[in-house]
């Protein structure tokens, strides 16, 4: 990748102090989702860092915005009603939790060398962040834009967007603009993601040998660690490698083991994870469940198995499926229901289709340009398996930050950024904003 480019390394400079102070304030609010409370509607968490950074927006002299405490807005240019329609960039301020994998403080930004760690520096306050920096410098310079750019602050992607309803009953929806959460070049196609709970209920009392299975079971990240106790009080310990539920194949997680030693329980707990190790154990394609769907645009199918349980009454498996753009999740539940024992059940958990944008549009093309100038990489739009505010909000596609070859970061334990690719990031997202003027 190229370096920086000497005028925006010196532009950067001069602000480089406030702008790492700036986001080191943000990173410190644990702004994971939490109860509804008075003016709170995803948590405390959420709405304090949400007013921080629209304090910090403010002091930089942007015009700001709050819709139901759960959306805030900072704009740059032509007033509403100079310019009706505006450009938008799209993130998120609330983060997932942390368990005990972190080696440095989370809520903090911690800086080695090269490397700044911190929960969300990556996912998605920092990349956030950086487009605010970068439409400021735009600002500082008394560069003029012909059109309204707005940063949208969200506070609840990570469990379900369901914010943007919100903006859009209050607000109008952007013209065209990018979310910073996801990956570089210009992502022009999610796949579709199916969650699912495949469960069968036990009758035959089978499941009375397993007292507790407990582990650091979410939807977020394949799990690391898990503890299985019997009926007899002997216990075994499982520990592994976490990765990002988008990540699957990075992971060396602790259920398949569970699930072999358990295979050879008798009756129905048995047979059902008899069916689960030969029907799914450690595969990540969906290959022997007969899912292993792929196409030339998007790929082959991922499947990640993230949760296991088992109670007297029931056992159950959780699964995410993220399917090729040209499949229908349709397609994927025919599938899979000839593949389920008799009397298993099946529930979708969540649900998001295919989201597909056209790739030869004239902003996209513009900024795969952008985005190849600066960095000297191939610049052609990709697909992905993440899930964005892209799908939440009309005429919005996913630009960066992670560049090729970076995966499986966010969601786990000392998640990271490198300083340099902040820089970057920032330059490319401040060549994009300056382009719409072209």
């Amino acid at each position: 990748m190229k370096e920086i480019r000497p005028d925006f390394a010196s532009l950067f400079s001069q602000y480089e102090d406030e702008f790492l102070t700036d986001l080191r304030q943000v990173l410190r609010f644990p702004s994971v989702n939490g109860h509804k409370t008075f003016n709170a509607p995803f948590g405390i968490g959420p709405k304090r860092v949400l007013e921080k950074v629209l304090a910090i927006a403010k002091q930089m002299g942007f015009r700001t915005g709050v819709v139901d405490n759960c959306v805030g807005w900072a704009e740059y240019g032509p007033t509403e009603s100079e310019s009706p329609d505006y450009f938008a960039i799209l993130g998120h301020l609330d983060v997932v939790d942390v368990v005990d994998d972190w080696q440095y403080e989370p809520f903090d930004l911690t800086r080695v060398d090269n490397l700044m760690y911190g929960r969300g520096v990556l996912d998605n306050k920092g990349p956030l962040m950086a487009n605010l920096f970068a439409l400021y410098l735009i600002k500082e310079q008394k560069i003029t834009l012909n059109q309204r750019v707005r940063v949208i602050f969200g506070t609840d992607e990570e469990s379900g967007s369901r914010d943007i309803p919100y903006y859009l009953s209050k607000e109008r929806a952007p013209y065209a603009g990018y979310t910073p959460d996801c990956k570089f070049p210009v992502v022009y196609g999610e796949r579709g993601l199916l969650d699912l709970k495949l469960s069968l209920p036990i009758t035959d009392d089978s499941a009375a040998s397993i007292k507790t299975l407990v582990g650091q079971f979410d939807r977020s990240y394949l799990p690391d660690y898990a503890q299985l106790v019997f009926a007899d009080t002997t216990a075994k310990t499982y520990q592994g490698k976490k990765a990002p539920s988008n990540a699957p194949e990075m992971a060396d997680s602790v259920l398949p083991l569970i699930v072999e030693d358990l295979k050879t329980l008798s009756g129905q707990t048995g047979q059902f994870f008899q069916w689960l190790a030969t029907h799914i154990g450690k595969q990540t394609t969906g290959k022997n469940l007969g899912i292993d769907f792929k196409d030339e645009a998007s790929g082959a199918l991922q499947l990640a198995f993230y949760d296991l349980a088992v109670t007297k009454q029931e056992v159950y498996v959780q699964i995410t499926c993220r399917y090729p753009i040209t499949i229908t999740e349709e397609q994927l539940i025919a599938q899979l229901q000839t593949q389920l024992l008799p009397k298993m059940n099946l529930t979708i958990n969540r649900s998001y289709p295919s989201y597909v944008t056209d790739k030869e549009t004239p902003l996209i093309k513009r900024l795969s340009t952008i985005y190849q100038d600066d960095t000297g990489l191939d610049g052609t739009p990709v697909t992905t398996t993440g899930v964005t505010y892209a799908r939440a909000m009309p005429n919005i596609f996913a630009f960066g930050p992670s560049f090729p070859g970076q995966k499986g970061i966010a969601h786990k334990g000392d998640e990271w950024l490198q300083f340099s690719d902040w820089q970057m990031m920032m330059q490319i997202y401040y060549d994009a904003l300056l382009s719409l003027n072209d």
